[in-house]
């Protein structure tokens, strides 16, 4: 059980590493596809801009992208007015006038995205908006008299604002011992020098600090929240994997986003260039940046057969250890089997043993009683009790053979 556990202990960091290993690799010929996309983009505009002298025109974008343009951009602006609400399932009576025209206008866009799909002019057609912009046009109902629930709702809110003030007047005063306890924290840090113990005495300092962080980000996080700011949550994977790998995905993704600056100021180049001498410049750039594209080709090749390479030889480590581990296990249970044996062979040779005695004992007893006999049967009863005797030894010699021929397996 424990060499069990061992081998799992020691396989388990090839197992990560070969799964940090492929991720990386995945996503370094994810990178290596995007700058290959960017290359024949760089040749496409040099070769549009040596055909034709004036800048080609920009395509027109379909009607479809632009309907998705347009949601993206009032889904963007819902959510900035409410952060917490979902804009497809708002009813037009329950939130401000402002959240509502976005909400309509949302509602439009989606019903005219919807429509691409069918016939325009036909009954399908016409029924997609009507399904769409029917409850955002329904009028609203009489809301029923709830003068009690009402005063509860307004003594609650009036009970929130005495709260709101008194984390008001809190954090005002949490604001005036920070700045006395870091006074403090900086006499007691200048006193770390003139301590037995000062790397202890630092991080119990450092402790009583970060406890004050802690509270301190608590009580801002909540007053930015009682005073409507967002807060921003952000959840960091921590993925541990080969660092010589990992530094060279980095310096692909830098030089990627590079890349990507570079391409969009030529864009913009080349949609203000006008003058020739401006549009010479501009090839010149073109070709600095296809050559520095090709470089960046070669290098992805380079790191991807690296990586391909790590991943090969994480491969075979994991095979051995596979194999190791199945011979192991073949080994132990061939060894159960072996204890087994040798635990049966022990109880049958300890019977013997003891059915050899009893026939010796019968034996000696048949001798002394045979003085009274003729020769005859005496010597009759004595051949039969030693041919016993003689099949019982054989056979625990034979058992003998065996088991040292196992133990010495």
């Amino acid at each position: 059980m424990q060499e069990t556990t061992l081998i799992i202990a020691i396989i388990t960091p090839f197992v990560l590493l070969l799964i940090a290993t492929a991720a990386l690799l995945i996503n370094a010929i994810k990178q290596k596809k995007i700058m290959r996309q960017q290359q024949q983009k760089l040749r496409e505009f040099i070769e549009a801009i040596k055909r034709g002298g004036d800048t080609p025109a920009t395509p027109a974008k379909p009607y479809k992208q632009f309907i998705y343009e347009q949601l993206e951009f009032t889904q963007d602006r819902f959510n900035l007015l409410a952060p917490r609400s979902d804009i497809a399932g708002i009813q037009p009576n329950d939130v401000p006038l402002n959240q509502r025209i976005v909400a309509l206008r949302y509602a439009f866009l989606r019903a005219e995205e919807l429509g691409t799909t069918a016939v325009q002019g036909s009954e399908g057609y016409w029924d997609i908006f009507q399904q769409t912009l029917e409850p955002l046009l329904q009028v609203a109902q009489d809301i029923p008299d709830n003068s009690e629930e009402l005063d509860i709702y307004k003594k609650r809110v009036e009970n929130l604002e005495k709260f709101k003030k008194l984390f008001f007047d809190l954090e005002k005063r949490w604001d005036e011992a920070q700045t006395n306890a870091q006074v403090h924290y900086n006499e007691l840090y200048a006193m770390a020098d003139g301590m037995a113990d000062k790397e202890h005495y630092e991080n119990l300092l450092s402790q009583y600090s970060d406890s004050y962080n802690d509270i301190n980000q608590h009580i801002y996080s909540t007053s930015a929240v009682i005073n409507g700011q967002p807060i921003e949550n952000k959840t960091i994977n921590i993925i541990r994997q080969d660092p010589r790998a990992a530094e060279e995905i980095m310096k692909l993704r830098n030089v990627a986003a590079d890349q990507y600056r570079v391409i969009n100021n030529l864009q913009r180049k080349l949609e203000e260039a006008v003058t020739a001498e401006e549009k010479d410049q501009l090839i010149k750039e073109l070709d600095q940046q296809l050559q520095r594209q090709i470089r960046f080709v070669q290098e992805s090749d380079t790191c991807v057969q690296l990586l391909e390479e790590e991943l090969t030889r994480a491969n075979e480590k994991l095979q051995q250890q596979e194999g190791a581990i199945e011979h192991e296990h073949l080994l132990e249970e061939e060894n159960q089997r072996i204890k087994e044996t040798l635990h049966s062979f022990t109880r049958e040779s300890k019977d013997l043993l003891e059915n050899i005695e009893e026939l010796e004992k019968e034996n000696d007893q048949l001798k002394n009683a045979s003085h009274a006999q003729n020769n005859t049967s005496r010597q009759e009863s004595a051949e039969q009790l030693n041919g016993e005797i003689i099949a019982l030894r054989k056979q625990y010699a034979e058992l003998e053979e065996k088991y040292l021929a196992l133990k010495l397996k």
